[in-house]
């Protein structure tokens, strides 16, 4: 019987590319599955280039979220149109469906299909939103804890949306008109036969974006040591910014060709051209993802809140470039006023890469003010990457490899591959003392929750002694959780810890009472395996490397 799959993603076109993974693990889970797809009408030309659909079901989702906000349709019109869209979504009998959009609007679309399983977010009349599969989960923790986490979200989405499988890249289907077409428009451009470089220099957010004026001189320097033509694209929002590149391009005595293809192509022929191109060099995105599926190498400048390790270029072949500063990146709930990192990257360096990339000239590591990286696959098959140039903060560095490991090993039951860190944190007493502080705090908070799950078995209910026990209940969550943040050896499990408890499910009193219980039982636990493995590493040097490489499994099975 062939299993049929509905994935749900309305919100960004960099978000459909990077489902490409999740296509192709949902193939090596259930082989020959049927997936369809739910996207906006604007993204739709996009999501006809990926593999393994069966139908792009596309609506105005856009459209309804402002006549909504506007008033300009009533509540009962928009809900009988939406009703009879979605009539043949749930008629369909979905063995599984993954919302990979995360809000309530489309939390409660997945709800209403009524698929057998439910990944992603979802909306149930009766209550809030929750949140099914711990890869998931996860990654609503995940702008909390940026730092720290090595995850890119097309492992997410595939993790979440299907399971571990094989490495599989990011790939797109560029029909063979649309592709003659590309050939054809660069072709045009000069009389020259040289290569092309794209370049997209404006964002959807400023805040991703490095200045004009640096891109621009990035282009000169290139220009003078490689006859490279340089095709500018975007949208005309962005053409300001592009102009500004280019005219400090002619400033600074660049003399290769420029093509502009800034607002003049269809999503697919942007792909095309991309495709024809010997890189990108960018910001982070939509078309930044765009030539990763059609397996253009990228330049990826990394500045502002953008986190390369969560959206950054996906699979090997690509270049990460991130600002050497305290801050970087910034959190999405921050407002900087000065965008300082942005004139950390120096165009003469990034021209070099570029070189590097496009010529295949020599790299070269001496770099100031910047940290490159290189993407790559790892051992346990997914995306990663590697620091081939600058350096990183020792405790970032350990702790981001730690949790790498850690919540692939908690999520997939499985051990991971990549190889453990064999020295102990920078910052290993201060954790060790934290733990310690920490598993009494835990024993008391599962005994609180314990005597919560036997005070609603009692009929009739004992309303104060209820009241009581949780009142001492939040009180204690709050010091544990106000504790753990604190260090990154605890601050990952509080994040998920307080998700969890924000998750609990249960519409009855004592069903909800032990749902918690679980949840305060599962993080003591979490916190135990760390404590496990972190005392491991204060043993003499002798033993600790041979411990700390098995102190994961040896915890979870103690």
């Amino acid at each position: 019987m062939t299993r049929q799959v509905l994935l749900i993603n309305i919100t960004r076109m960099g978000d459909l590319v990077q489902m490409g993974t999740l296509l192709q693990r949902l193939q090596h889970e259930w082989p020959g599955a049927a997936v369809d797809l739910v996207v906006d009408d604007r993204f739709a030309p996009v999501a006809k280039l990926l593999p393994h659909l069966r139908h792009v079901i596309n609506y105005d989702f856009h459209r309804l979220v402002d006549d909504s906000r506007a008033q300009t349709t009533d509540v009962v019109t928009l809900y009988r149109e939406m009703t009879r869209w979605a009539a043949p979504l749930v008629e369909a009998g979905y063995d599984r469906a993954v919302n990979l959009t995360f809000n309530r609007r489309s939390g409660l679309l997945t709800s209403y299909v009524g698929a057998k399983d439910i990944r992603g977010i979802a909306a149930p009349k009766q209550g809030d939103v929750t949140i099914h599969n711990p890869w998931m989960a996860y990654l609503t923790d995940v702008h909390t804890q940026r730092r720290f986490n090595q995850y890119n979200l097309v492992d997410i989405y595939a993790l979440g949306g299907s399971g571990i499988g094989p490495f599989a890249p990011l790939s797109l289907t560029i029909p063979s008109d649309v592709a003659q077409w590309g050939r054809e428009f660069l072709a045009t451009q000069t009389q020259q036969d040289i290569p092309w470089m794209a370049v997209q220099v404006g964002a959807s957010d400023p805040m991703k974006a490095w200045r004009p004026e640096l891109f621009g001189r990035t282009l000169a320097s290139l220009s003078r040591q490689a006859k490279i033509g340089y095709v500018f694209i975007g949208t005309e929002e962005e053409r300001k910014a592009i102009r500004a590149a280019q005219s400090m391009y002619r400033q600074a005595g660049g003399t290769g060709p420029l093509c502009d293809a800034v607002g003049r192509t269809t999503l697919p022929q942007l792909a095309a051209i991309l495709a024809r191109c010997r890189a990108l060099l960018t910001n982070d995105t939509g078309p930044m993802h765009l030539a990763v599926g059609v397996g253009t190498p990228v330049i990826d400048l990394s500045v502002g809140h953008v986190d390369f390790r969560e959206t950054g270029p996906y699979g090997p072949g690509h270049w990460i470039v991130q600002p050497d500063f305290s801050c970087a990146p910034c959190g999405f709930d921050q407002v900087c006023f000065h965008h300082a990192c942005k004139d950390r990257l120096d165009p003469d360096q990034i021209a070099g890469l570029c070189l590097h990339v496009v010529t295949g000239a020599a790299f070269t590591r001496s770099t100031t003010g910047v940290r490159i990286y290189r993407s790559c696959a790892d051992e346990d098959g997914l995306g990663n990457v590697e620091l081939v140039a600058g350096q990183e903060d020792p405790t970032v560095s350990w702790y981001g490899r730690f949790w790498r490991r850690y919540w692939f090993e908690e999520f997939t039951g499985r051990p991971s591959l990549i190889p453990a860190v064999t020295t102990p944190p920078p910052d290993l007493s201060e954790a060790c003392s934290m733990l310690e502080h920490l598993i009494p705090l835990a024993a008391t908070l599962v005994a609180t929750a314990e005597e919560l799950a036997r005070l609603t078995a009692r009929r009739p209910l004992p309303v104060r002694a209820l009241q009581e026990a949780q009142a001492r209940e939040g009180k204690a969550r709050q010091q544990v959780v106000a504790l753990s943040m604190q260090m990154p050896a605890t601050a990952s499990l509080a994040v998920a810890l307080v998700r969890d408890t924000h998750n609990d499910e249960g519409s009855e009193l004592a069903e909800m009472a032990h749902t918690r219980l679980a949840t305060y039982r599962r993080w003591r636990s979490r916190l135990q395996i760390v404590a496990s493995h972190l005392r491991s590493m204060r043993t003499p040097l002798s033993t600790a490397h041979s411990e700390a490489r098995q102190a994961l499994p040896m915890a979870r099975s103690a």
